[in-house]
């Protein structure tokens, strides 16, 4: 990436889940399995992201890479519906920094995960054809250095 893509990527990683001020604490905090409701209310996140982003003029050209960082290759992420060639290199790579961060990351609900086991994981993503192989091998390199 050119160093003003790189630029714009790193703001799009850092409002990604900006959509979260949408849900409510209680739900973010919860030590349990989520509802049906709750789940959803969960996955609404990601279209708040992309409200909030499109409502400001500067974070505009952000709002779709950000907000489809639960979008998979395979089709089944969430929000946007998007998939394949619809999906960014950026909203690629996001997809992937978030699930590892999220997996390695202590939960209310569970400890961080190990890295060989995140590792594995990723893989296994890429394998299916939900996540991107070129950035699963970068998250996996950033890991193991």
């Amino acid at each position: 990436f050119s160093v003003r893509r790189l630029v714009r990527l790193r703001r799009a990683a850092l409002l990604h889940d900006v959509g979260k001020l949408g849900v409510s604490n209680a739900i973010l905090d919860k030590p349990g399995a989520l509802s049906p409701d709750e789940w959803q209310s969960m996955r609404d996140h990601t279209r708040h992201t992309y409200e909030i982003l499109d409502a400001v003029p500067i974070f505009r050209d952000l709002a779709v890479d950000a907000a489809a960082h639960h979008e998979r290759l395979n089709g089944t992420g969430y929000h946007l519906g998007l998939q394949g060639a619809a999906l960014t290199p950026s909203a690629r790579i996001l997809a992937v920094a978030d699930v590892a961060d999220a997996l390695r990351s202590d939960r209310p609900y569970r400890a961080g995960l190990d890295q060989d086991r995140v590792v594995g994981m990723l893989l296994e993503d890429a394998a299916s054809g939900k996540m991107c192989p070129q950035s699963v091998a970068a998250m996996v390199e950033v890991l193991h250095a």
